[in-house]
């Protein structure tokens, strides 16, 4: 009875947290903002993996529609004005304009695969990571801060030297020695999340701007052609 009294008031001590009525009185300031960071980094992982899907996907439906306008320039250039200069143009331009729009369909599968994909990975596995461990330190968390909330009870009805302020001092204090134990192995998880982090978005940032650099200066190129063969054709 009196271990499922316990249970009882952990999941009390857990829905006012959740409900705002309640905080811990365990967890000291610097783990409270260590958990916010958490808090942070998951949001703005999921924001950032979510978004750049979709960025990927309206790239590639750019390039599909990028690539039948090239088709439609070069078939009227063929057709109808075959033999003519602006005819030349007109396939020559689709030609230039396919070209470009399959180097940016190589950009955007080379931008996911350096950038998109590792985020997408690097929550699946370090941020859940960190997760778990947070999920396991409130575990313990929430136990103490129910042994604590007795505790106070306690002193207010009971002599400081009762015998049931005294168990319930010891339980505290017995807590006390896990909730340090799965504290610490929280804040190395953490460390070693925002080392991996930092080095893993510089690494990833660079490799995904030389990819765009790419793909910019190949195209400016192809334009540049273009540019050139326009100004030495007469209408």
């Amino acid at each position: 009875m009196k271990n499922f009294m316990k249970k009882m008031d952990v999941v009390k001590q857990n829905a006012m947290e959740k409900m705002g009525k309640s905080e811990s009185h365990a967890d000291n300031d610097a783990t409270k903002e260590t958990k916010e960071k958490l808090r942070v980094i998951k949001t703005e992982y999921q924001n950032m993996y979510t978004v750049g899907k979709v960025h990927a996907q309206e790239i590639e439906k750019c390039v599909g529609q990028g690539t039948q306008f090239a088709d439609a320039l070069s078939h009227f250039g063929s057709g109808f004005l075959t033999d003519t200069n602006v005819g030349e143009v007109l396939k020559q331009v689709g030609i230039q304009m396919k070209a470009v729009e399959q180097a940016r369909q190589t950009c955007n599968v080379n931008s996911v695969q350096s950038l998109i994909t590792p985020i997408g990975k690097f929550q699946d596995t370090e941020i859940k990571k960190a997760r778990d461990a947070k999920h396991k330190q409130d575990a313990v968390r929430l136990r103490y801060d129910t042994a604590l909330e007795r505790l106070s009870e306690a002193k207010k009805k009971n002599d400081a030297n009762s015998l049931k302020v005294k168990g319930i001092e010891q339980e505290c204090a017995d807590i006390k020695v896990e909730y340090d134990a799965v504290n610490q192995e929280f804040n190395q998880v953490m460390e070693q999340l925002n080392q991996d982090m930092n080095q893993q978005l510089v690494a990833q940032l660079r490799e995904y701007t030389l990819q765009q650099l790419a793909f910019y200066k190949q195209a400016s190129a192809l334009w540049q052609e273009t540019a050139e063969l326009l100004h030495s054709v007469q209408a």
